[in-house]
């Protein structure tokens, strides 16, 4: 059942605080320091003052809280530690406009029918949760995005344990959820619970959690706690910067966990919220921003989120979609496609030469999102390493770039690009050769080609594999790696399914080779464990998994809802990246990480594909911008909220465009983070 409304067995635990300390490592008044205030009346009661800590859970909560009591902690104000040295980030630069205006709507699109809106759990890595969560999402900290710094979030100060594993938070008393309701130091507590449930169906999230990674939260008053991480991470901040889960929306969860949650909108802390009346089925859901939002006025938010709503509304044609665009029912569309750049939008298309819509390039500076051909090396024929390296000989990504990108994009490297001196410069990727790929074949036992060019072994078995994706703009793209591919005697199929159908495929582990593009946070080092760990490939482990001689066992079970898309397995790969994942010093993290980046390139379950160090856009001149157009860190253009919508504009545009009146034309390339 969804909900218990009678809390039966509530578990309360209740500390009597003599006295409240105000001085160095103790909670500070109620009044948040921070200029700007609360950003309006809540649509709750006031501020949440500094008292003793209540924790109140129905029974299955308190059974779980209670079985790991090393791990879920409650102390006294008093055992905060007295030399801490908070931080608040108020020092950091504002990057967001004094100019934007809040107000109008953006529409946007998605490609497909979103299948949830459940953050976590089967089919909730769709497109579409980037609105909802990924952009959206408040944590206790965020991450300067130009300085490298912190900036507060839920929490208002932290600090760095001396152990450099503990992370001391202390809550923003005005943070809120959509619903109105306060943030609560417990919901930290519950974070943990949801996180670990089984019910919620979703093993990465399970595993990151667990209690391997994270060792300790100890709640010290209804403000204060801590995180204790499981390594002295250089940026353990981050690691311990996680989110709260709301108790007062799930209190517990059973096994209907993702029925009854499908289409209910978790309450957020964030400033857009989707409410059931906005949900057109099949149609368009329209995001609507929070009324009174609590960080509306705070520092690092004022003049972001700045439009009243995001209508987000199904176009599954990518024709259909530049088309409505054009007309302005659209407010933007990525140009990072040189077909749309130079032939669908040239500089001289009338809606830029009149100054309808302009035209942005930005140079950005962050780890490269992975567009790859992911092999699933669980799949005959592609469970054997020759032919893997083969195929990474077969792509022929140079005339890709020339005939499709107008050799605007650079080739990625490695699995982990963009990285500072955590990639490793030294490896590079397969090129474009017959002759290599056919050496590779040979040694699998394909030497001899059909009557339709295709390589085959003496059993007559042809090499023949499928592309499943589902990015029907890259249909060209895929036809050229089909072309030459035959060059080398490789015959690939394209299957082309809605972009939800390609992700889910793949997430299911159903793929031979499955091709898209993963964005990687914005991070001080890769990471390994997630997409190439055995962990995440297999539902064995150990020796269940491995034969004595580290050979893969028969009959082992995929592991479905992983990122680890190659199922990639390896008995001396698992050991290096468990010791990736046990190092703390930079100099060791950086000596494992190219070790790691060599391997995965001899292993070759990864074909990367290309890089962009930019991205483009076309907008309707209606949307603004701060002067530099957006942030060092941003993956796309929305990714921050800058942008605003000007009504004023939009209606004197509209009205141009029916009176034949122009503009000034706008191109700009905007390359102060070039590199």
């Amino acid at each position: 059942m969804k909900k218990i409304i009678n809390q039966i067995g509530a578990l309360i635990l209740t500390f009597s605080i003599a006295s409240i300390f105000w001085g160095c490592g103790k909670p500070k008044d109620n009044a948040s320091s921070e200029s700007g205030g609360s950003g309006g009346k809540p649509k709750a009661a006031a501020s949440v003052e500094v008292r003793a800590v209540e924790l109140a859970s129905v029974e299955e909560v308190k059974d779980f809280y209670e079985a790991s009591p090393k791990f879920f902690s409650i102390k006294k104000t008093e055992d905060i530690p007295d030399n801490l040295k908070w931080e608040d980030g108020l020092d950091e630069p504002v990057f967001s406009s004094p100019n934007a205006k809040q107000g109008g709507t953006m529409n946007h699109y998605t490609g497909d029918w979103p299948r949830t809106l459940r953050f976590v759990g089967p089919d909730a890595s769709g497109s579409f949760r980037r609105h909802i969560l990924d952009n959206n999402v408040f944590a206790l900290v965020h991450e300067h995005p130009e300085t490298d710094g912190y900036i507060p979030a839920i929490a208002k100060r932290w600090a760095v344990g001396d152990d450099k594993k503990t992370v001391f938070f202390e809550l923003d008393p005005n943070a809120r959820y959509s619903d109105g309701e306060p943030v609560q130091v417990t919901d930290f507590f519950f974070h943990f619970y949801f996180m670990r449930s089984k019910h919620i169906k979703a093993p990465w999230y399970n595993d990151y959690y667990d209690n391997k990674k994270f060792l300790n939260i100890t709640l010290y008053n209804t403000r204060v706690l801590s995180i204790t991480y499981y390594k002295a991470k250089p940026d353990v901040i981050t690691k311990a910067a996680i989110r709260p889960v709301p108790e007062h929306h799930y209190e517990e969860l059973d096994e209907d966990f993702l029925k009854d949650y499908q289409w209910e909108f978790e309450p957020t802390a964030g400033p857009y919220e989707v409410k059931k009346e906005n949900i057109n089925d099949g149609v368009s859901i329209t995001l609507t921003r929070v009324a009174n939002w609590w960080a509306d006025k705070k520092k690092f938010y004022k003049n972001r989120f700045n439009p009243e709503k995001i209508r987000i509304t199904v176009v599954r044609e990518p024709a259909k979609v530049f088309e409505l665009f054009r007309k302005g029912e659209l407010d933007w569309h990525g140009l990072s496609l040189p077909e749309y750049w130079y032939d669908k939008l040239p500089n001289d298309a009338p809606e830029v030469e009149n100054g309808y819509i302009h035209k942005a390039q930005f140079y950005n500076d962050i780890p490269r999102p992975t567009w790859a051909l992911r092999i699933n090396c669980s799949k005959p024929l592609l469970d054997n390493q020759d032919i893997r390296q083969g195929l990474h000989y077969s792509m022929n990504w140079d005339l890709v770039n020339k005939e499709i990108f107008h050799g605007d994009f650079e080739r990625m490297q490695t699995v982990a690009d963009g990285y500072g001196g955590r990639s490793n410069s030294k490896v590079k990727a397969r090129e474009f050769s017959v002759e290599k790929a056919g050496a590779a074949f040979a040694k699998a036992g394909f030497a001899k080609r059909g009557a339709d060019g295709i390589l085959q072994n003496e059993a007559g078995k042809r090499l023949s594999f499928t592309i499943t994706t589902g990015y029907k703009r890259f249909s060209s793209l895929l036809t050229v790696l089909q072309q030459e591919a035959k060059k080398a005697g490789v015959e690939l199929n394209i299957e082309m399914l809605e972009l939800t159908a390609g992700w889910k495929k793949t997430n299911e582990k159903q793929h031979e080779i499955s091709f898209g593009g993963l964005n990687n946070s914005v991070e001080l080092y890769p990471r390994f464990f997630e997409p190439y760990h055995s962990y995440n490939a297999y539902v064995e482990e150990g020796d269940k998994l491995y034969n004595t001689d580290g050979s893969l066992r028969e009959g082992v079970t995929p592991k479905p809802d992983t990122n680890n898309s190659t199922l990639t397995a390896d008995r001396e790969l698992d050991k290096r990246i468990q010791q990736y994942r046990d190092a703390e010093g930079l100099e060791e993290i950086t000596e494992l990480s190219h070790d790691l980046i060599q391997r995965l390139h001899d292993h070759a379950g990864f074909i990367p594909a290309w890089a962009k160090p930019w991205y483009r856009v076309g907008y309707w001149r209606w949307v603004k911008w701060p002067e530099g157009f957006n942030v060092r860190q941003s993956r796309d253009m929305e990714e921050f909220h800058l942008h605003w919508i000007d009504t004023d504009v939009k209606a004197q545009t509209q009205a141009a465009k029916k009176s034949g009146k122009k503009f000034e034309k706008t191109v700009r390339v905007y390359d102060q983070y070039r590199k």
